[in-house]
């Protein structure tokens, strides 16, 4: 999975540059989250090219969750397509994560 890492302060912004997330490339993913979660405790996911996502990537976006929380951070969803959106939505991850429109506000939403 191809993806961009950017740091804002302390917060890492990853931009996510597959349409689709899911068992087929969810590993490549993995892979490369894997540092950026080890270096950080405040990540933001720019979905604004994810266009579909499967029950693979979903429960990994839990697991990221869960890890950055262990070291009181937290992770952030921004620019969600209307697909990404109403999934996260309907199962509730717009309430675990926080879903923003922007790079900037889901930035602001760790101060």
């Amino acid at each position: 999975m191809d993806g961009d890492v950017k740091k804002a302060g302390d917060v890492a912004v990853v931009l996510l540059l597959e349409e689709t997330l899911e068992a087929s490339n969810i590993n490549e993913f993995k892979d490369k989250m894997e540092p950026v979660l080890e270096e950080n405790t405040k990540v933001v996911c720019d979905m604004n090219r994810v266009r579909f996502i499967d029950s693979t990537g979903c429960s990994l976006f839990l697991s990221f969750l869960k890890r950055l929380q262990k070291k009181e951070g937290g992770l952030k969803i921004c620019c969600p397509t209307a697909p990404v959106k109403n999934l996260f939505t309907m199962m509730g991850f717009d309430r675990l994560f926080g879903i923003y429109k922007t790079r900037e506000e889901a930035i602001g939403a760790f101060k």
